[in-house]
């Protein structure tokens, strides 16, 4: 018996099924793993983007933090100066005393003293208020303390 046109024309569509439907299954997969992957692509960009940010925000307070601690130690380093001066009233010459020595003025900090040094040569110690290096305020604190040698050694 010859098969009928019926049963080849349903067994070839059930070849061409089995065989394609496997090629559309696979291609299915492999769409779906693209979306998969771009979408774990976003995810730690986006939490890259999101950590980069923070680091930078946290970065700027560490930043802050240290200029703080650098000002409040030199504070502290000048505090702790001028208290160990205190007993020792030795003159401090305006025309030749190093920074640190005139550090060790009470009152003075770091502005005050290279303001000092900035303003050289002096003739007399009131020229610091004259010249409005100093306030009264602050000269006063420490006028015992200075003493003027004219003119100064470097012009001799």
């Amino acid at each position: 018996m010859k098969p009928s046109r019926s049963i080849i024309a349903s067994v070839s569509i059930f070849a061409l099924l089995a065989l394609g439907l496997p090629a559309c299954t696979s291609r299915s997969r492999a769409q779906n793993q693209a979306a998969r992957d771009e979408e774990t692509r976003e995810k730690v960009a986006d939490a890259t983007a999101k950590a980069k940010a923070e680091s930078q925000a946290a970065a700027q307070q560490i930043d802050e933090a240290a200029r703080r601690a650098e000002h409040e130690a030199k504070v502290a380093a000048e505090g702790a100066q001028e208290g160990w001066n205190r007993d020792h009233p030795a003159k401090v010459d305006l025309n030749s005393s190093t920074e640190t020595e005139l550090r060790g003025l009470p009152g003075l900090n770091e502005n005050d003293v290279q303001r000092v040094v900035n303003g050289r040569p002096y003739k007399t110690k009131e020229e610091l208020v004259t010249r409005g290096i100093l306030t009264q305020g602050e000269y006063d604190r420490i006028q015992d303390r200075l003493s003027v040698n004219w003119p100064p050694a470097w012009k001799r």
